[in-house]
């Protein structure tokens, strides 16, 4: 099966080399706070994860805390093409004593844990979006703050009906926070597609305003067509003041000349072709609707 994006930037994380026993403890509360069910009576916290290879960073961060895993299930979710892998283990409250929003290091270790169990990321391909699940609000505002605290980052928070959600959408917002968590290989193919987006935008911006320019002198062409038409059909150009007639002559027989080409035959700049052929665009509305 084909990798998600998002999994391929897993896959990379979880051969982040581990820091302090406290980092590990504030990436495994980041695994609690978004995947974390404690059981209360048994002592046990079961996690709920979609994503094998957050599974394997889950499972060497409790060898590393020596907690022993007491259960490992694979289940198939009611997407025949996604599975949960749930995890039992032993719970302890040195878990939940890590304040990983005061520290860089905690923090950065804690985003980690959040984005490996809850988060995703669209391909950049085709638009910036990633977003991590929360359920408990302070966890999710303490998050945003440090966020923009430590790294400048501005992250939205939305309310769905069963959860809650940290999103970012700026591409370079995106960067920062991959970077941050410890991407690094995956970034340079991010640049990559970034700039070929930019490219591609600025190309087809280009062609976007060479077309409608197109359009509209065209259309203004056949505007100044009509008009020296109709002026020939009810008064006749000869009736014209001579500068006029002289400007709907040379019009008439040159159609597809632009207004800087007319002025070169007449010995005229643009705005003085633009400013007759106005004058008689005037004229020939007095015996109606030129369109």
């Amino acid at each position: 099966m084909r990798r998600t994006f998002s999994e391929e930037i897993k896959e990379e994380l979880v051969n982040v080399p581990f820091g302090s026993r406290e980092e590990v403890i504030s990436e495994l509360l980041g695994f609690i706070k978004a995947r974390g069910d404690l059981d209360v009576k048994s002592r046990h916290i079961v996690f709920s994860l979609h994503s094998f290879a957050a599974s394997r960073r889950l499972l060497n961060l409790m060898k590393y805390l020596s907690k022993p895993v007491s259960e490992i299930i694979v289940e198939k979710s009611h997407n025949i093409k996604k599975r949960y892998i749930k995890i039992t283990a032993e719970y302890s409250e040195s878990f939940m004593v890590i304040e990983p929003f005061f520290d860089v290091a905690l923090f950065v270790s804690f985003l980690r844990g959040l984005f490996l169990s809850g988060g995703s990321m669209t391909n950049p391909r085709y638009h910036y979006h990633l977003e991590i699940n929360l359920f408990e609000e302070e966890t999710l505002a303490l998050t945003k703050k440090s966020l923009k605290d430590f790294f400048n980052i501005n992250a939205g928070i939305v309310e769905l009906r069963n959860t809650r959600k940290l999103y970012i959408k700026s591409i370079k917002d995106i960067l920062v926070f991959l970077e941050a968590v410890g991407v690094q290989r995956k970034l340079e193919e991010i640049d990559r597609i970034v700039t070929e987006r930019k490219v591609i935008g600025d190309v087809n911006r280009t062609v976007n305003f060479i077309e409608a320019n197109a359009i509209r002198t065209a259309n203004s062409t056949a505007r100044q067509i009509r008009a020296i038409e109709v002026i020939k059909e009810n008064m006749g150009l000869e009736n014209l003041p001579e500068d006029l007639r002289r400007v709907a002559l040379v019009r008439l027989k040159n159609k597809e000349l632009s207004l800087r080409e007319l002025g070169k035959k007449l010995n005229l700049t643009k705005s003085q072709i633009y400013s007759k052929l106005k004058r008689i665009i005037k004229i020939a509305e007095r015996f109606g609707d030129v369109k």
